[in-house]
């Protein structure tokens, strides 16, 4: 039997979508999985899913790096959780499942090389000492207003892609690298996700670590629409 077009079409627009993993945003979302923006920039940390076993070499210095990152991205998300108690819009929904996959990804090349990651039981307790004042600060500027809050994620996201590239130049690993280069493009939808907000408001997100000139290019592609509230409106 014949299979209209228009219907063999539907099927395997369907297919494809079935096969997309999980936590891979679907059209414009904002930090589901692989961050805010279009579906065609999704390969990012969605196109990263191994769970290989394999034994994984690296430095003391990387070693130590990937530690703190692991802290980092875990911040990360429980940071936006508590944003998202006090502020009902989507980033602070949707964004911390992609840092718990961006924390999975790092803990499974942590275990790889040895080492035993931590397992937390309190949330906004953390190893590294730079991490918890960085986390302790921003949880308090965020509960101030939803623009705090949202410069709060800005400033996380935009230390996070300086952290990225700082692993990155502790290895030669190949693996790692492609990791790495993965959440930085991760992060860097994130941030996109909160300038948008923040302009969508009248607010204009100023560099903190990066170089204005970076944090341009970052979020170039930023038009200033303001995102759709799952509930209440807020701010």
């Amino acid at each position: 039997m014949k299979i209209p077009t228009t219907t063999a079409l539907f099927l395997i627009s369907a297919s494809l979508l079935a096969a997309r993993p999980a936590d891979c945003g679907q059209g414009r979302g904002n930090g589901r999985g692989c961050g805010n923006g279009p579906a065609n920039d999704c390969p990012g940390v969605c196109a990263v899913r191994t769970e290989s076993t394999v034994p994984l070499t690296l430095s003391a210095s990387a070693q130590e790096a990937l530690r703190f990152q692991i802290d980092e991205e875990r911040m990360a998300g429980e940071l936006y959780r508590a944003f998202g108690e006090k502020h009902d819009i989507l980033p602070f929904k949707n964004i911390p499942r992609a840092e718990a996959r961006h924390r999975e990804l790092l803990e499974n090349l942590a275990i790889r090389a040895g080492l035993t990651p931590a397992r937390p039981t309190t949330a906004g307790r953390y190893e590294t000492p730079a991490i918890q004042a960085r986390h302790d600060a921003l949880l308090a500027r965020g509960q101030v207003s939803l623009i705090e809050a949202l410069k709060a994620g800005a400033l996380v996201e935009e230390q996070d892609i300086a952290d990225l590239r700082a692993l990155a130049t502790t290895t030669d690993s190949p693996e790692l690298k492609s990791v790495v280069t993965a959440l930085e493009r991760g992060s860097r939808h994130h941030l996109n996700a909160f300038v948008r907000n923040l302009r969508s408001r009248g607010v204009e997100y100023v560099a903190q670590v990066l170089t204005p000139a970076e944090v341009a290019e970052l979020t170039a592609a930023v038009t200033g629409r303001p995102e759709r509230r799952r509930a209440n409106r807020a701010g």
